[in-house]
Parts: structure tokens; C-alpha cells; sequence
């Protein structure tokens, strides 16, 4: 792109370490932006800590989900000072966190690993018992801003997970060429998007594509549509009593009316032929090939897209918008970045903490923004946009942004993708309402959360 900007300061979030865990309200402020270019130059080199004697290699897992390159870059300059390794393991995102319950239950521990933002998941892996803590690390909090370390911060003040990264966004990606061959441009709510759908398709062209065998891709299709259709009507009250057991997800009109829109795009063939077989690989080469016009996606979707077809088509060709509602164009989901975690029984621990201190450094920080653009987390940090990113800085600016409701519960969303795969088979919105709302309250119960006894 021919503009850089570097964000120096992130989003207001307005969080509670309760209840309420989340942030990126539709009051958030957008980040102030400087203009000054970041450098491309090699890696420049960070605080170098101790050299080992003796050389260890330490093991990191991440969700295949998660760009590796940034952190391989990293790790190549963390090598190079301290002659230790790093061995990056990644695990199907759709299975990850019970993958990562299964190894900490079977004491096969990583030396540090990469998981989902936000307090809730100090619960599925005990945390208290587990987990290496880091509230008294000032030599850390400094570096990052403070809603950061305030959204991982435990009622009793405890941290056990350092924010890296960027901040996320999830919503519906688009081929600018596809929607200028056929005359339309973003939607300004739902049954607009729903004509823009039908025009692609009697172009030739999927208007939507959906990775249904890998499993994790049409849950985003309901994490994008709660933002804009659901925590409207329900607000953050609503989100609180969920959190509690006080309100049912099968009782809330606008989240079953989210089944139907997903049924409906189906039953109007504006989905791929085959929508079971879909995969995550094959949407990314339709969207390049200009064969699909749209998908409800994660930002992983954008280095994906630069690996296969080169940075000036993500620059030029790929856009982005909310899932609208049926008054507007609707709120962009926003994510905080993913936390890093070192287990205590951890063999290379001492080790792990240390790389995590180096990885925060401000060299590094700018080296893994320069591999993996985005808006930044951490204190005068340089980064590079995106058009689709500058996009949902915009809409922050703008307070139409909210944080992913699954960053805000402590029970999760059980068994979604089992779900949803089962519901684009059989078709019945109350049969999979009833389930989505039963597994979230079996999984409150199985974390023995106040309110699901």
C-alpha cells in the first residue's frame, strides 16, 4: 500500500474483569495515527538476553489458524542472540482447546503456548494450579496499553497470560473485482447484502463460500451476525445474565433468527456447490481466483491471501464490511490479541519467560508488525495497514465496533462447529438452537461456574 501508518495508541476498551469480559463498546475511541513510515529493513536486534551455556529448544504450540511467519522471524533473531531454538507445533484450530485440555491433563506440556484472549480460559486449564503469573512483571505492563492488561486481569488481580499481537477483526471479506464487474458496492444492511448475493450469482460467480468439513469457518457467520443483531437488543445486561444462567440462548429471538439467515442463504443456492465438503484452503483460492464474491472470515484470511496471490492483491482486491442488520450497515466484530502462557511444570520455563520478554521488546514488536500488519497492542509501536484493516480502524473511529462475544463469557460455545455441521444436514434452526443453548450450558456446568450447578 502507499500510505503507512503507525498506531500509537489502541481503542479505549470499556471492560470489566467480571461478567462482563469484554470490550470495544460502541462508545470505543479509534487509536490516535502517525503517519511516519515503519522500517523494512532487516531485523533489527533486540535487548539480548543471557547467552546459554548449554542451548535448549523450546516448544511452542499455536492453532494452525495463526500465521506462523511473524513468529518464525522472531524466533530466527531469538536463536541467533541466544543459541536456543524454538519448535513450533500447531494443532487444528477447531479442535485447540481441547487438544490443549487433553495435553495438560496428560502432563504433556508445552514450555509456552498461544491461546484465545481474555480471562475465561484460566478456567478450562486451572490456571491457578497450572499457570506461570505474571501481575508483578512491570518490566512487561509497561510495554503494553493498559485495557490490555486490565482484559486479562482476574477479580483477584492475577494475570496468567501475556497479550501478543494485534487486534483482530472478523466479518465478511469480499473481491472488489467481483462486486465491480457486477455494479454493486458494500451493503448498507441485510436484505441489501441478500440483492448484492443474488446479482453475484446471476453473474456466474458464489456469492458466498463456507468451509463446512473444516468445522470452525460457519461459526464466524454467528459471532459477526451477534454484534450487529443481537447484542442490540440484549446489551450488555444481556451478555451479564447469560454469563450467570439467567437468560437462555434458545430464548433469544434474534440469535434463532441467525439459524434462519444461515438457512435461507443455503436454501437460495447462494452458498458453493456441495457446501459439506467446503474448506478453508478452497475458499481462500475461490476469493483469489475471483470465483467466490464474499465470505464471513477472521482476519487469518489476509497473510493467507498474500502467501497464494501477493500482497498488492490484498492491498487492491480484497474489502471488507460488517455483517449488517436489517436498520444499518451493521458493527465490526473486533478481537483483543491471543495471550501467551508458559505452563509451571514446563520443562524449559525459565527459558519460555525469558523468550516472551524478548518477543515484547520494541525491535521485535516491530518485526512481528512488519510480517504481520495490524493494530497494534503495545506502546509506540510501528505498524503497517491494510486497506480492510484501516477499514475497521475507521468503524472503531466511528464507534461501530464490538468485541466478540465470546470474549465476554466464561462458558464457550460448545461443540458449535459439531453443531452447525449437523444443521447445514438437516436444516432444523430448532433443533440446532436447542442444542447450541444445551452444550453452553453443559460446558457452564462442567466448569462449575455459579449459576449452572
Amino acid at each position: 500500500m502507499n500510505k503507512k501508518k503507525t498506531v500509537v495508541s489502541l481503542l479505549a476498551f470499556c471492560m470489566t474483569a467480571a461478567a462482563l469480559a469484554g470490550c470495544g463498546s460502541s462508545n470505543t475511541a479509534a487509536p490516535a495515527v502517525d503517519t511516519k513510515k515503519a522500517d523494512t529493513g532487516a531485523a533489527p536486534a533486540a535487548t539480548e538476553p543471557a547467552k546459554k551455556k548449554d542451548p535448549v529448544t523450546l516448544t511452542f504450540v499455536i492453532a494452525n489458524t495463526v500465521d506462523a511467519a511473524p513468529f518464525n522471524k522472531i524466533f530466527e533473531a531469538y536463536q541467533k542472540q541466544t543459541g536456543n531454538k524454538v519448535e513450533l507445533q500447531a494443532l487444528p484450530g477447531g479442535e485447540f482447546d481441547n487438544m490443549m485440555k487433553t495435553r495438560f491433563s496428560t502432563g504433556d506440556f508445552p514450555d509456552l503456548f498461544l491461546m484465545q484472549p481474555g480471562t475465561k480460559q484460566n478456567v478450562k486449564l486451572r490456571a491457578e494450579e497450572t499457570l506461570q503469573e505474571w501481575s508483578g512483571s512491570a518490566d512487561i505492563w509497561d510495554r503494553i496499553i493498559p485495557s490490555m492488561k486490565e482484559f486479562q486481569t482476574t477479580p483477584d488481580k492475577k494475570i496468567y497470560g501475556v497479550p501478543f499481537g494485534a487486534t483482530g477483526m472478523m466479518g465478511i471479506y469480499y473481491n472488489k473485482d467481483v462486486f465491480k464487474k457486477v455494479g454493486v458496492e458494500a451493503p448498507k444492511n441485510y436484505a441489501d447484502l441478500i440483492d448484492i448475493a443474488k446479482k453475484i450469482k446471476g453473474a456466474g460467480i458464489t456469492p458466498f463460500y463456507e468451509g463446512v468439513k473444516d468445522g470452525w469457518p460457519p461459526q464466524i457467520f454467528y459471532f459477526t451476525g451477534w454484534v450487529s443483531n443481537v447484542d442490540p437488543v440484549i446489551g450488555d445486561a444481556g451478555v451479564q445474565k447469560l454469563e450467570k444462567n439467567e437468560l437462555n440462548l434458545a430464548d433469544i429471538p434474534e440469535l434463532k433468527d441467525l439459524f434462519a439467515k444461515q438457512k435461507e442463504l443455503k436454501d437460495l443456492g447462494l452458498y458453493q456447490d456441495n457446501v459439506l465438503a467446503g474448506t478453508y484452503d478452497e475458499l481462500q483460492n475461490g476469493m483469489g481466483d475471483g470465483k467466490v464474491g464474499m465470505a464471513f472470515m477472521l482476519d487469518g484470511i489476509i497473510p493467507q491471501l498474500e502467501k497464494k496471490f501477493g500482497k498488492p492483491f490484498v492491498t487492491d482486491k480484497i474489502g471488507f464490511f460488517p455483517f449488517p442488520s436489517a436498520k444499518d450497515a451493521g458493527t465490526a466484530l473486533i478481537t483483543p490479541p491471543n495471550q501467551l502462557m508458559i505452563p509451571t511444570k514446563a520443562k524449559n520455563a525459565k527459558e519460555a519467560a525469558e523468550l516472551i520478554k524478548f518477543m515484547i521488546s520494541p525491535d521485535m514488536v516491530n518485526l512481528y508488525y512488519q510480517a504481520a500488519p495490524g493494530i497494534p497492542i503495545f506502546k509506540g509501536a510501528k505498524s503497517e495497514l491494510y486497506p480492510v484493516q484501516q477499514t475497521v480502524n475507521d468503524l472503531i473511529a466511528a464507534g461501530k465496533s464490538k468485541v466478540n462475544v465470546q470474549n465476554r463469557l466464561t462458558p464457550t460455545f460448545a461443540d458449535f462447529q459439531k453443531t452447525l455441521q449437523t444443521f447445514f444436514i438437516n436444516g432444523s434452526v430448532d433443533g440446532a438452537i436447542k442444542e447450541f443453548d444445551a452444550n453452553y450450558k453443559k460446558d457452564g456446568k462442567a466448569k462449575r461456574l455459579p449459576g449452572f450447578e
